[in-house]
């Protein structure tokens, strides 16, 4: 399972997912000058995503044997990673507003998401490499 390529990048990618639930999102001073971080345990929704997005890339590594499912799940976790890049930044302006952070600094776990879509692209790119090989030794028979 993890010797093809795409396996380690679907791996990498899973691996990205579950570093955002550690590391914050955003930190900044609040009204009141005392230390405030947004991590993703503040929001349900932005939970939910995070955990498709680590759950389908471990899926997909052992739908091996199946690589037009593989490359439907990478699209789909792709538009995952877009949809969590979205709602950070949309969250992470509430709580700038709703904690008066005027001045802050974006996290590891803001750019995590880019990876995963790296990641999930690279994946793609190995399926496809696969399909070509595939196709190239049925010519040859």
């Amino acid at each position: 399972m993890i010797q093809r390529i795409q396996s380690l990048w679907l791996l990498l990618s899973a691996i990205c997912a579950m570093l955002i639930w550690i590391v914050p999102v955003f930190g900044g001073l609040g009204i009141d000058n005392l230390p405030k971080a947004f991590s993703i345990q503040e929001s349900l929704v932005l939970m939910f995503i995070i955990a498709l997005a680590t759950l389908i890339p471990f899926i997909n590594i052992f739908l091996f044997k199946s690589r037009g499912t593989q490359k439907k799940l990478i699209i789909i976790n792709t538009l995952i990673a877009v949809g969590i890049i979205v709602t950070e930044y949309l969250l992470v302006e509430q709580f700038k507003k709703d904690f008066g952070v005027a001045q802050g600094n974006w996290q590891l776990s803001a750019i995590l998401p880019f990876f995963i879509i790296l990641f999930q692209v690279f994946a793609y790119r190995g399926i496809l490499h696969d399909e070509k090989l595939l196709s190239s030794a049925d010519r040859m028979r």
